[in-house]
């Protein structure tokens, strides 16, 4: 009987996962909890080896500390028409109104090893990119790619199309009128 609890308890908390993973969506509108904000990162990444590569987005502010994760082998975001999907995710974040500072990229890949033996690849890239959310705001802040390499770098820039494409084959938001486009300032693209 216990087990059976226990297996019950823990499906339940995967299942409650992944329902928040979806964004808040009313009436095909992105619409946020009184009191904050959503956020929309596009992040994307290139490796050495894609299918062991990690990646994680560290963002501090109004609500603390909090980490975005993606896995270059699965995750994706969806391309319109013919165009080839991205390897990415398409994050939407919901945040307590206040100012923020994505402060850096972390992440991992497997490398083989002269001797044999498979070592990860450890990357670690400051972004230091300060950004604001108003309660009741939906802004888009554009995509943060991080190449993962031997000299890790990171760019930002924006694909529009693609990323609201993506909102609205996955999460179902037909009306965009809300979103407000800001990107994440082009000209500070570090290494």
């Amino acid at each position: 009987m216990l087990k059976k609890l226990a297996l019950f308890l823990t499906m339940m908390a995967v299942l409650t996962g992944c329902a928040n993973l979806r964004p808040p969506v009313e009436n095909g509108r992105l619409t946020p909890a009184p009191g904050q904000g959503l956020a929309i990162i596009a992040l994307t990444a290139q490796s050495f080896s894609d299918e062991t590569a990690d990646l994680a987005l560290h963002i501090a502010g109004a609500a603390g500390t909090s980490t975005s994760q993606m896995r270059l082998a699965t995750d994706f975001i969806r391309a319109p028409g013919s165009t080839h999907n991205s390897t990415g995710r398409l994050l939407v974040l919901p945040l307590p109104a206040g100012h923020y500072m994505m402060t850096n990229a972390t992440g991992s890949w497997r490398r083989d090893s002269s001797n044999g033996f498979f070592m990860r690849q450890f990357i670690n890239v400051n972004i230091q990119q300060p950004f604001s959310i108003a309660a009741g705001e939906v802004v888009y802040l554009g995509q943060v790619h991080v190449n993962m390499n031997f000299r890790p770098d990171v760019t930002f820039s924006q694909n529009t199309e693609r990323d609201f494409f993506d909102l609205q084959a996955r999460s179902g938001v037909t009306d965009l009128s809300n979103i407000v486009i800001r990107p994440l300032n082009a000209a500070a693209t570090v290494q």
